[in-house]
């Protein structure tokens, strides 16, 4: 990676601390990586921002790669110091309603989220965000994400979409950008202020899960019952059976009614 970089058409265009320290670089491994290296070289700003227009090693939750070519999405990590001690799983919705908000407002597609981050429109993926935390040298957050914008995703990527190929006329990774720092600086300040209730709130009314019928896997085993809910810190609430069982973590698609793998659900 070269240590060259250039915020030219990123640099925020308003007031805001969010992304106010961006630096901008053609490629990179990951963007959540290097602002963690970055973390623990020297004192980073909240609100420190990478933006990469290429990834060669990008990562989604549990471990998968993302797609990532250049100049075709905006691939991009924030840092945040968050007060609270469990923060990572409520960040996670924050971000992804931060984002759907942003896509709302500029685009007027019906974006929403499948459960706990992913940005879903017309049934696919087009956007995944991984928050990675942590306490040393204090409590510190990652947000991540990686948003699929121009050109056309490969054949071979099932049920993924970029939002010029969902419809979005005329945007570009730096407009995106630039409302995306918005909302997300305004859901974040919310937050520390009002508590988890208002993020709770706004990630059901854009939830694409609650409602459905869902395969939950993970440490717990499986098991196939209905999204019914998230509780106050963001575990998605599924019923089985006369039981309501919480799940903060592991993989949950959803189901098709006769049992099968339901894609146009926009589970990935």
């Amino acid at each position: 990676m070269s240590d060259n970089f250039m915020d030219e058409g990123f640099r925020r265009d308003e007031s805001g601390w969010l992304g106010q320290d961006l630096r901008v670089f053609p490629t990179v491994g990951s963007t959540n990586h290097v602002l963690r290296e970055r973390l623990k070289e020297e004192n980073v700003p909240p609100g420190a921002t990478i933006i990469a227009l290429e990834q060669t090693q990008g990562r989604g939750r549990l471990g998968r790669s993302w797609w990532s070519p250049p100049g075709r999405g905006l691939y991009v990590s924030t840092l945040l110091y968050p007060p609270r001690l469990q923060h990572a799983g409520i960040l996670s919705l924050l971000a992804a309603v931060a984002l759907t908000d942003a896509v709302r407002r500029i685009t007027n597609l019906t974006a929403g989220i499948k459960w706990p981050n992913d940005g879903i429109i017309q049934g696919k993926k087009y956007a995944g965000i991984l928050v990675e935390a942590g306490t040393a040298p204090i409590s510190w957050a990652i947000v991540g994400m990686g948003i699929n914008v121009t050109g056309q995703v490969p054949g071979d990527i099932a049920h993924a979409i970029t939002l010029e190929q969902a419809g979005a006329k005329k945007l570009t990774l730096e407009l995106l950008w630039q409302a995306l720092a918005h909302d997300l600086e305004a859901r974040y300040e919310s937050w520390l202020v009002e508590g988890n209730a208002g993020i709770i709130e706004a990630w059901r009314a854009y939830s694409v899960t609650l409602g459905q019928i869902v395969l939950a896997q993970g440490p717990f085993g499986q098991f196939t019952g209905r999204a019914e809910d998230v509780d106050e810190e963001g575990r998605l609430l599924i019923r089985h059976g006369s039981s309501l069982i919480p799940v903060s973590s592991g993989e949950v698609s959803v189901r098709a009614p006769d049992g099968s793998y339901a894609p146009s659900s926009g589970a990935g």
